[in-house]
C-alpha cells in the first residue's frame, strides 16, 4: 500500500527552485514537515491557524517570509500533501472549473 507524502518546494520568482518530497509516517504530518525544513536548511516556520485551516480545506498552504523568525534566502515555501491514488480527500461538489 502507497502511503501518503508531503511535497514541499522552494519559490522565487514564481518557480520552483527546490523540491524536495517526504513520506509520512504512522500519519505524523508533522515530523515530515519538520524533515522538509531540515533538507532545505531552514527553521520551521510560526504555524498559524490559517495555515491549519488551508491544509485542512485544500492540502496544501504556504509560507512567506513574514512567517520566518529569521531571513530567508526565497519568497515562499509550498506544502502539499501527495495522497495514494485514489485516497483523494473531496474538497467539496465538483465545479465545471474542475474540468477545466
Amino acid at each position: 500500500m502507497e502511503k501518503s507524502r508531503l511535497w514541499g518546494r522552494i519559490i522565487n520568482n514564481h518557480r520552483i527552485e527546490r523540491s524536495e518530497t517526504v513520506e509520512i509516517e504512522d500519519g505524523d504530518i508533522e515530523a515530515a514537515f519538520v524533515e522538509i525544513c531540515r533538507r532545505f536548511d531552514v527553521q520551521r516556520p510560526i504555524q498559524l491557524p490559517k495555515h491549519n485551516r488551508e491544509f485542512e480545506k485544500f492540502g496544501r498552504t504556504f509560507y512567506t517570509k513574514e512567517h520566518f523568525t529569521e531571513p530567508i534566502r526565497f519568497q515562499k515555501l509550498e506544502i502539499e500533501l501527495l495522497a495514494p491514488e485514489g485516497a483523494r480527500k473531496s474538497s467539496g461538489p465538483r465545479t465545471p472549473l474542475m474540468d477545466a
